[in-house]
């Protein structure tokens, strides 16, 4: 998929079942979005209070992203631009954090952990 989704759009495709999605643009907060594969997407999205369990977010720019209060237990995230994302109160147990950055500085778990708070 090359183009720009709605919300509306995104959610039904998650209805019919597809799994992994690319170049996405929409807001949802409070949905339940575990399981899924986010490869090269692009969203600056509130997500607020969202499940990501045993998601994916590979290579993404999750630029300015609100991630509060969501829920990446065994999420994965590798190599995604994290710039202005705000983790606060997210749940990350068994996450795998890496290649991540912020302002072109790579994130550690620390850094993670930071972000939490």
């Amino acid at each position: 998929m090359n183009s720009e989704v709605t919300a509306v759009e995104f959610l039904e495709m998650i209805q019919q079942g597809q799994g992994s999605f690319s170049r996405l643009c929409g807001v949802l907060t409070e949905v339940d979005l575990s399981n899924l594969n986010f490869e090269e997407c692009l969203f600056s999205v509130n997500f607020a209070g969202s499940n990501f369990q045993n998601s994916r977010f590979i290579n993404s720019n999750l630029k300015a992203c609100i991630f509060t209060n969501c829920i990446f237990n065994n999420a994965v995230l590798v190599g995604n631009s994290l710039d202005g994302t705000d983790f606060s109160g997210a749940k990350v147990d068994g996450m795998t954090f890496k290649d991540n950055t912020i302002h072109s500085i790579v994130l550690t778990e620390s850094h993670l952990a930071e972000m939490i708070l």
